[in-house]
């Protein structure tokens, strides 16, 4: 079956939306952090990278002690002595979330990156 030169071009129109809704839900490459590289280096590079500071929920005051950041991607810091922080970021529709264990255990001390998802 042949197509007409006005059905081809309205056929055009009618899917290129639903291609290029499907590039732009194609999700980039997780970033290049590095386990134990402090916090502060991976929130420069990652703000560098287009991604913004987004926290699940607000620190409290003794959570931001911990951290020893003024980070405003500080979500939550554990209250088990271990001293994990969570950091979260958003880019576009995407979510990061980066956990950090202290770099001097037991007291507040700048995080050092652990874990990302």
């Amino acid at each position: 079956m042949r197509l007409g030169m006005g059905r081809f071009v309205l056929l055009l129109i009618l899917v290129s939306p639903l291609c290029a809704g499907v590039a732009a839900a194609t999700p980039e490459p997780a970033p290049a952090l590095e386990a134990r590289q402090t916090i502060l280096e991976a929130n420069r590079s990652l703000v560098k990278k287009g991604w913004q500071p987004a926290p699940k929920q607000s620190p409290s005051p003794e959570e931001r002690r911990w951290s020893a950041v003024p980070l405003s991607s500080l979500s939550t810091c554990s209250g088990t002595g271990v001293g994990f922080c969570r950091f979260d970021y958003q880019k576009n529709h995407q979510r990061l979330s980066v956990v950090t264990v202290p770099s001097h255990p037991g007291q507040p001390s700048v995080g050092r990156v652990s874990r990302w998802w």
